[in-house]
């Protein structure tokens, strides 16, 4: 004969698997940020290793310049983080023509927000860069600061 399970067990025994699909559902969030997470670092990483194969420079320089181009990358990247965040936000309106006037000029006001930002750090790290190196070769580490990811992932050819 089948046990018969009262009502408070059965809300008991409901909220057990709830709380364990929580759990389940918040630790791989968690997993799949971090993962997103090291993915950027591991972008950033191989465009400062592009940077430094292809700027030719010596390795003592090399050493001097690498913590230079991971901060200059990390800053660029957080003066366009609020553009970006409602560009990513807003991409399937954007991308479907629906993006309202009102979300369209918040998107223009971020960008140029944004771009302003931007040349600050950058202009900030020209200084930086040339403690290390020459207008020339700063000039260069910059040029291949903005190659397309193909080009730094090997995909692309000059």
């Amino acid at each position: 004969m089948p046990r018969k399970c009262s009502f408070n067990n059965y809300i008991q025994r409901t909220m057990k698997t709830r709380n364990k699909i929580i759990l389940a559902l918040l630790s791989l969030t968690l997993a799949l940020g971090n993962a997103t997470t090291a993915l950027a670092g591991k972008n950033a990483d191989m465009r400062v290793a592009y940077v430094l194969k292809n700027l030719g420079v010596k390795r003592d320089v090399q050493q001097k310049l690498q913590p230079l181009l991971q901060s200059f990358l990390a800053d660029k990247k957080a003066a366009t983080k609020a553009y970006d965040d409602l560009k990513d936000k807003l991409k399937p309106s954007i991308e479907a023509g629906t993006i309202t006037e009102k979300q369209a000029q918040q998107l223009l006001t971020l960008k140029w927000q944004a771009n302003e930002k931007e040349l600050a750090v950058k202009r900030q790290y020209e200084g930086k860069f040339k403690t290390v190196l020459t207008a020339k070769k700063t000039y260069l580490c910059f040029d291949l600061l903005n190659d397309k990811k193909s080009k730094v992932r090997g995909e692309e050819e000059d």
